[in-house]
């Protein structure tokens, strides 16, 4: 007779782990109290959730002393607290107000500084350019870490909001990453949304070598804007290619976070290994439905409906609410 599994909650370093395989954080642990305070910059994102999604994919990746490349990298705080877990961190965003803040806030100050930035939109420069913004040459193992817009729009639409657009399919940026990923043969933390085309996402990404190892979830309230804009995620989701969190007939919905830790996997041809088993579109695609069927933040449908043999680890952050956002 084959023994059910145990859901019994056990405490590991902060988190729950729950012994079907599924870890939980309540707490924000990457991102530090000033982190959680709005700068006073009108042209910076923040949103604390969110950045804290994507310092959890990258710490899936980072070992010490490895080189992220952070890109898109905003306010700085995600870059910070990728260099306190020992990496160095070079961020390139393309906002001269954003990297102002950024340096003001988070640039080391040494004579070989652990965190730099510089201005530069990664989605135009090449590679080589890329890495001609760093100071000195980032470290290897090399990781590219980034959480880039990806709220599907419109083609059309009245307000631009670049930190939050993503395209009709909210993957606007994605090719160019994965382009800067298979020219530097770097690992892939990337954050984008349960509406923006996961399924299409991870077809990019194993097409380009990057295979997922590890998912983070974090279900997050729309925006207003979203909520204002809904027409391009609707349609996505009557397409199956969007999935939103409708806990109660009398909420918003929501939608989930996802942070997915991508290794590089050059490995081509009948002579090669072939990668060990990853997170595949369709296996998104099952684990986003899992988790809209929950009716806690802590996305506890998770327990019973992922299968044994899903391809890797997941963690749900079940983080205290953040009221003020702001996207630009």
């Amino acid at each position: 007779m084959k023994r059910p599994r145990r859901t019994a909650d056990l405490p590991v370093d902060g988190q729950r782990w729950v012994l079907t395989g599924v870890s939980r954080v309540t707490a924000y642990t990457h991102l530090r109290a000033e982190d959680l305070v709005r700068p006073r910059s009108a042209r910076v994102f923040f949103d604390p959730a969110d950045t804290e999604t994507g310092i959890w994919a990258a710490q899936d990746l980072i070992t010490k002393g490895c080189g992220v490349l952070d890109l898109g990298s905003g306010s700085g705080a995600a870059a910070a607290a990728m260099a306190r877990a020992g990496a160095r961190v070079h961020g390139v965003d393309r906002g001269a107000e954003t990297v102002s803040w950024a340096s003001e806030h988070y640039a080391s100050r040494s004579a070989e500084p652990q965190v730099t930035f510089a201005q530069g939109d990664f989605s135009t420069l090449s590679a080589e350019e890329l890495t001609d913004t760093v100071p000195r040459p980032l470290p290897r193992p090399l990781i590219i870490t980034t959480n880039p817009p990806y709220v599907p729009l419109p083609a059309e639409t009245n307000e631009p909001r670049p930190s939050i657009n993503g395209g009709t399919d909210g993957l606007r940026l994605l090719p160019a990453i994965i382009e800067h990923c298979r020219a530097m043969r770097s690992d892939l933390a990337l954050t984008i949304g349960s509406y923006s085309t996961p399924r299409k996402a991870a077809r990019l990404l194993t097409a380009a070598g990057l295979h997922i190892q590890a998912i983070t979830l974090c279900p997050i309230a729309l925006g207003e804007f979203t909520l204002s804009n809904m027409e391009q995620v609707r349609d996505l989701e009557t397409k199956g290619e969007a999935v939103l969190w409708r806990r109660t007939p009398l909420e918003p919905p929501a939608y989930f976070a996802l942070g997915l830790a991508c290794r590089w996997n050059e490995a081509t041809g009948p002579r090669k290994a072939r990668p060990a088993r990853h997170w595949t579109g369709e296996d998104l695609i099952r684990l986003r439905r899992a988790a809209a069927s929950s009716r806690a933040p802590r996305l506890e449908a998770l327990d019973s409906l992922l299968p044994e043999d899903r391809p890797g680890p997941v963690r749900v952050l079940d983080l205290p609410a953040q009221a003020d956002r702001h996207h630009w």
